[in-house]
């Protein structure tokens, strides 16, 4: 199973992957692109690295060919993955799901505009602004209503997940 979770920025989707997917003893290993395993599923990029940037944020923006060869190699091998983030919201991306049948579980998390800059601003780097948050949201709502229908979906409010 793939399970790939989209959302706007500060709509948890990092901590959604660890508290669902990535629990226990977990190794990061180094192959076509880093993943992180805890032998029972694969999370693309690395986990449990103590920042706020986790997962396939931990991957370069230029990664997106990478992510898919990845996701390949692990689910020819048996394995699960889980992948979420600003990385796979691309059309390549969401069209080798559909054209290779995988089975996909697609989760949008969505939550109050005030919730993800709160959650967001608690970071001292952050210079996330407004505007790059409203156009998170549409660029993920819009990608969870294009494709939801080639797979199975939930959509979860993260809200009160603080």
């Amino acid at each position: 199973m793939i399970y790939v979770i989209i959302g706007q920025a500060g709509s948890g989707k990092t901590t959604f992957a660890k508290r669902h997917f990535l629990q226990g003893e977990l190794q990061v290993v180094k192959d076509i692109l880093p993943y992180t395993t805890n032998g029972k599923i694969c999370g693309i990029g690395k986990y449990g690295i103590g920042k706020r940037c986790e997962g396939t944020d931990t991957c370069s923006m230029s990664s997106q060919i990478d992510i898919i060869e990845q996701v390949k190699k692990l689910t020819k091998e048996g394995k699960s993955v889980v992948v979420e983030g600003e990385r796979i919201l691309n059309k390549k991306f969401f069209d080798y799901l559909v054209l290779n049948k995988n089975h996909v579980m697609l989760i949008y998390l969505y939550c109050s505009v005030e919730t993800s800059m709160r959650r967001l601003c608690s970071d001292e780097d952050s210079d996330i602004s407004l505007h790059f948050l409203k156009s998170t949201i549409t660029k993920s709502r819009n990608k969870f209503k294009e494709y939801r229908k080639f797979f199975i979906t939930k959509i979860i409010c993260t809200d009160k997940d603080d």
